[in-house]
């Protein structure tokens, strides 16, 4: 099995976004001045895995238009076709694409997939159909991809870990999906078995960092922060009973992890 980080360019955040406040300031002062961060990257991730190849999110497009907390940096030569060219990979080769939540920079590079596979998981599918997120696709600008219509990804009462509910992504059972709601209501993460018997967690927007998961922060997005934390506490838990390479998509050390092998302590 390898795993490869991808990145397609970069966003800036809001600081309200990557440390919030509690109570009604929490998401409030995600539309009111701010000082932002350093630009963090926007990672998606290819499996290659037997006579497959996998990509976990699509990454975010040039196009990408900027929202009251999050500045993109995102140039065409950085989308989705040169990020896997980087990595001496072909679009052609992808076999099949699976995405932890429906956010832009997750899910805008479905452009480039034509025909393939999509599945994301059903919860956050029926999540995207009601009436608030849609409003705020409509306010934020944020329409997903043309033709977008993922297959519903059904994760089964089936334990993996500390995970309640899970799915095998293929065969062997080596990468399985995993239910980790709290930033979206159906987030999910998908952990990759590695050769060294290492736990790698693709986590998506699970936390934007690894100290955010080790202090146990819901994010300004949340629905539901008390479901956050309960999210980011079970993968503690998980990573305390498993070596785990803990690999969220902004965070700026993720690369370096999944190079090094680095687990969560």
């Amino acid at each position: 099995m390898r795993i490869h980080a991808l990145q397609t360019g970069s966003v800036r955040l809001k600081r309200a976004f990557l440390f919030p406040r509690s109570g009604v300031r929490r998401q409030l002062d995600l539309f009111l001045p701010g000082p932002w961060s350093d630009p963090v990257p926007i990672l998606c991730w290819a499996i290659e895995h037997g006579d497959r190849l996998l990509l976990i999110d699509t990454g975010e497009v040039a196009s990408a238009r900027d929202v009251p907390f999050a500045r993109f940096e995102v140039e065409p030569q950085q989308e989705l076709p040169h990020a896997l060219a980087a990595a001496g990979l072909a679009l052609e080769d992808v076999s099949e694409v699976v995405l932890t939540h429906h956010h832009g920079d997750h899910a805008d590079g479905l452009v480039h997939v034509g025909d393939r596979r999509i599945r994301m998981g059903d919860a956050e599918l029926a999540f995207i159909a009601t009436p608030f997120p849609r409003l705020m696709r409509r306010v934020l600008r944020q329409p997903l991809p043309d033709g977008f219509a993922p297959e519903p990804l059904v994760l089964a009462a089936s334990p993996f870990g500390e995970f309640e509910l899970s799915l095998p992504l293929s065969e062997d059972g080596r990468i399985v999906a995993v239910a980790t709601p709290g930033h979206t209501p159906g987030h999910i993460s998908v952990i990759c078995i590695d050769d060294a018997e290492r736990h790698v967690m693709l986590a998506g927007d699970v936390s934007d960092t690894l100290e955010q998961l080790h202090s146990r922060r819901p994010d300004a997005i949340a629905p539901d922060p008390k479901a956050h934390v309960v999210t980011l506490t079970r993968i503690l838990a998980h990573c305390a009973r498993h070596p785990t390479v803990y690999l969220p998509s902004h965070d700026p050390d993720s690369t370096l992890r999944l190079a090094e092998g680095s687990t969560v302590s």
